[in-house]
């Protein structure tokens, strides 16, 4: 693994972060692939 990764995953500041920010971030993705309450591969079966 390359060192700049490592340092990401041994800086537990950052890794808080990242863990309180990305149920955020996959919310308007949800958003934007879900059809009829759906999400992922079945949205496009009804």
């Amino acid at each position: 693994m390359s060192s700049k990764l490592v340092e990401i995953f041994e800086d537990a500041g950052l890794v808080n972060r990242i863990k309180n920010k990305l149920p955020y971030l996959f919310q308007p993705a949800e958003l934007e692939t879900s059809r009829a309450g759906k999400i992922g591969m079945e949205a496009g079966f009804a």
